[in-house]
């Protein structure tokens, strides 16, 4: 909760009822002064660990590979007002696939991503225009628990806009209101793997391998194990670093040690599960096969659907549902819903295999199936297909000679009863 100043009055850029203000008094501007807030670039802390970039990137290319659209019950609707800005062009900066790219990268290190309805004259929305999350924050209005945003523009005034004209998705969130930045609980176990990056860049710029030249029963000066080394080098070098003789009873030793010290290569799996935990990631999804139990790809990706892809489909879903459509068009039945099924696209045996049973199912007809994979319609498949051998208990019942099959079911025997039993 952030308290307001009672004392204090500001009106709403998009009511005239006045609003309680932030502690800072901002100053009143026209609304369309918000469509020039500068667009966000994602957190530099992914760009200095490689864990990091990998959880964000990988969640951020599939919630953005899935198309989006807006649906009325089962069917696309192309018309809706809407559907341009969900599915192709949020606004004229970015594409569909780049503004929940960036939405994702945003909302997996800052922990919000916020973006501003622009709605026209007629307050029908027209483009999603994303915002900087430090220059956004979330404030209560204690008379009536409404949460309201600050937005710091680029001359450093600020504007309150309502709730519904902002939409939010945040990681976990302890208020309600703003979600917990991911990079703060991963912040000790990032230290930790940067120290030991630097131990191990010191050990490799030590001393890790050599000759040690033995000299028996004698005690030698700085300026005799100098000469002594010298020759040792110079007759080393005359042979081609291939043979040397030895007098007086000198020997020499090669030693060396590793580079790294084992456990410290353990580090860079040991973070890279911790960030996995955090981002709620499989760990084979950041190259840790050591706890994989499933024997195949189908499996693995139907954890990371489960863990990973639907809590966040479901949050982008019912925020656009809420902010997006109107309550009319949601009474009507209007949802706007991601496209689960690219997913398994990549997966041929699991994709034909899912339309087979489709097809034989009576559930889906064979030209939705060839729509689905970008194929024309085909002139005898429109319309449900029901298999043969699965026949509904009340037909079997009422027309038991079906069971003989049709042949057996068209003969004289079996159509007037006299046939041997």
């Amino acid at each position: 909760m952030w308290p307001f100043k009672k004392q204090a009055k500001a009106k709403s850029i998009y009511e005239n009822e006045e609003r309680p203000k932030a502690r800072d008094k901002p100053q009143r501007r026209e609304p369309r002064d918000l469509r020039y807030i500068n667009r966000p670039r994602a957190d530099r802390t992914i760009e200095g660990n490689e864990a990091i970039y990998a959880a964000v990137s990988r969640i951020a290319n599939t919630i953005a590979s899935m198309p989006m659209h807006v649906y009325k019950g089962y069917e696309p609707q192309p018309t809706h007002p809407l559907e341009r800005i969900v599915s192709l062009e949020p606004n004229p900066n970015f594409t569909a696939f780049g503004f929940r790219q960036t939405m994702e990268v945003l909302r997996n290190t800052e922990g919000n991503a916020y973006a501003l309805k622009i709605p026209d004259g007629l307050g029908v929305v027209t483009r999603l225009d994303i915002l900087n999350p430090s220059r956004v924050q979330a404030l209560r209005d204690p008379r009536d628990g409404a949460v309201w945003y600050q937005i710091t523009m680029d001359d450093g005034q600020r504007q309150l806009c309502p709730g519904f004209m902002v939409i939010n998705v945040r990681h976990l969130s302890a208020n309600g209101e703003k979600g917990i930045r991911p990079i703060d609980v991963l912040r000790r176990s990032l230290d930790y793997d940067t120290q030991v990056k630097e131990l191990a860049l010191d050990q490799l710029d030590g001393v890790n391998h050599g000759i040690m030249l033995t000299v028996p029963n004698s005690g030698l000066g700085q300026e005799e194990k100098d000469e002594l080394v010298d020759r040792f080098l110079e007759t080393y070098e005359k042979s081609n670093r291939q043979v040397v003789v030895l007098e007086g009873g000198l020997t020499a030793t090669n030693f060396s040690s590793p580079t790294v010290d084992g456990q410290v290569l353990d580090v860079e799996r040991i973070t890279r599960n911790r960030v996995a935990t955090v981002y709620n990631l499989p760990p084979h999804m950041l190259g840790d096969y050591s706890d994989t139990s499933f024997s195949t790809a189908e499996q693995q990706m139907m954890e990371f659907l489960q863990l990973t892809v639907l809590p966040i489909v479901q949050q982008w879903e019912e925020e656009f549902d809420r902010k997006l459509l109107t309550p009319q068009d949601y009474a009507a039945g209007y949802r706007i819903r991601f496209d689960l099924s690219q997913l398994t696209r990549a997966d041929v045996a699991t994709t034909a295999n899912k339309y087979q049973m489709a097809i034989r199912g009576g559930w889906m007809r064979p030209n939705e199936v060839r729509q689905s994979e970008g194929l024309p319609d085909d002139p005898n498949g429109g319309e449900l297909m029901g298999s043969r051998d699965l026949l509904p208990l009340r037909i079997l019942v009422q027309n038991p000679e079906m069971l003989l099959g049709t042949t057996a079911a068209s003969t004289p025997a079996a159509s007037d009863g006299k046939g041997d039993s």
